[in-house]
């Protein structure tokens, strides 16, 4: 590929649920790098070894660096590029960075696939046998500048992208958060006060956010369509069976649009 986005996080455990606790990303253009983003907020003080994310605060629901990583993938649209990509993948999509169909490549694949012949494809063997390092560090930028020196030398000729099957398990609902632990930009209300609200389909904002909206308006939410739903706001793609139950009991049914702008929030950015 001449041009990808490379990708590495580290997560302190293999549990999706742990969180994202640091993230770097090169932009490749031909095998050199063109541009880089590096995201972490270091807690104060803190004494220990700074590796596998230890050291830093969890980000991965941070709107501030949420953005600042889709600014970055929207000025370089190239497909990611990781180290065991199944893994790096499965955080960004479960916590919505990137969406489950993104194009991503496994650079241990491309390596072993260019060289079947190594003894192992672990990053600290493969540095140590490109001689691009002495170790791997296990920390964002570290590893994802070994892995560049890395690629540069072996350039794969043969990528396979990864499949979404593997997905399915690591793609729960993200809860919303408790009226008194939402920070949307946007102010506390009774609007919504004795609404039952339950939303289908995508929507300008991700499900949970969307609920937090109806949250902070006084309503209350639902996953399912119930004998006490009192409104169905529809995104794109909306499910079939909800609209159906919806129209069976009478229930009012909107667009999310119109959701947002009966609230006032259709030109506003409410992660800002």
């Amino acid at each position: 590929m001449d041009k990808m986005v490379l990708i590495d996080l580290e997560t302190q455990d293999f549990h999706v649920q742990t969180g994202i606790y640091e993230v770097a990303c090169l932009a490749v253009e031909k095998y050199e790098i063109v541009d880089r983003l590096y995201l972490a907020k270091e807690i104060p003080g803190y004494k220990g070894r700074k590796k596998y994310g230890f050291g830093f605060y969890n980000i991965s629901r941070d709107a501030l660096y949420i953005n600042k990583f889709k600014e970055f993938m929207q000025k370089y649209p190239y497909p990611i590029v990781a180290h065991n990509c199944s893994f790096d993948r499965k955080f960004l999509v479960y916590y919505e960075w990137l969406p489950a169909d993104y194009p991503a490549y496994c650079s241990i694949k491309a390596i072993k696939g260019a060289d079947s012949s190594l003894d192992s494809y672990a990053l600290d063997y493969l540095v140590r046998y490109f001689n691009v390092a002495g170790q791997a560090d296990h920390t964002a930028m570290s590893d994802i500048e070994n892995l560049y020196r890395i690629l540069k030398i072996v350039q794969p000729r043969t990528w396979i992208p990864l499949g979404t099957g593997d997905l399915r398990y690591y793609m729960p609902r993200i809860k919303p958060r408790p009226l008194d632990e939402i920070d949307l930009a946007i102010d506390t209300t009774d609007r919504l006060k004795d609404e039952v609200i339950c939303f289908t389909g995508s929507s300008r904002y991700p499900r949970h956010t969307m609920q937090e909206i109806a949250i902070k308006n006084g309503a209350r939410v639902v996953n399912n369509i119930t004998a006490g739903t009192t409104l169905l706001v529809t995104g794109l793609d909306p499910g079939p069976k909800k609209l159906a139950q919806a129209r069976e009991k009478g229930i009012p049914v909107i667009a999310d649009r119109d959701f947002l702008a009966m609230l006032d929030l259709a030109d506003r950015d409410i992660l800002a």
